[in-house]
């Protein structure tokens, strides 16, 4: 680095932040919303109709109790939690409501 007006000095440090452009949105996601098929990773959303959707998706990191999403979803996905082994993609789910107190 050229230092013509001696500004920085021997020794001298700085601390950088750099914004990059990414190409995609990551989330991350408990453990228990990911199911782990033979025909790949996959997340179950509600669809159209109340219907069950299977998504793929590519996973990144692994946090323990949470994993990272890296592609696969766009973000307004309503997705469902401890989903059973045996749940399949068509099936009709019904939403339960919060309950007030």
């Amino acid at each position: 680095m050229e230092n013509t007006k001696g500004e920085l000095l021997p020794g001298s440090y700085a601390e950088v932040h750099l914004k990059l452009p990414s190409e995609a949105s990551t989330f991350k996601l408990p453990v228990n919303a990911v199911i782990f098929r033979t025909e790949g990773v996959r997340v179950a959303v509600i669809g159209p109709g109340g219907k069950v959707a299977l998504l793929p998706v590519t996973l990144g990191r692994d946090y323990g109790n949470s994993l990272e999403v890296v592609s696969g979803l766009g973000g307004s996905e309503r997705i469902i939690v401890n989903a059973p082994d045996s749940i399949e993609a068509g099936q009709a789910v019904r939403v339960a409501e919060p309950k007030t107190e």
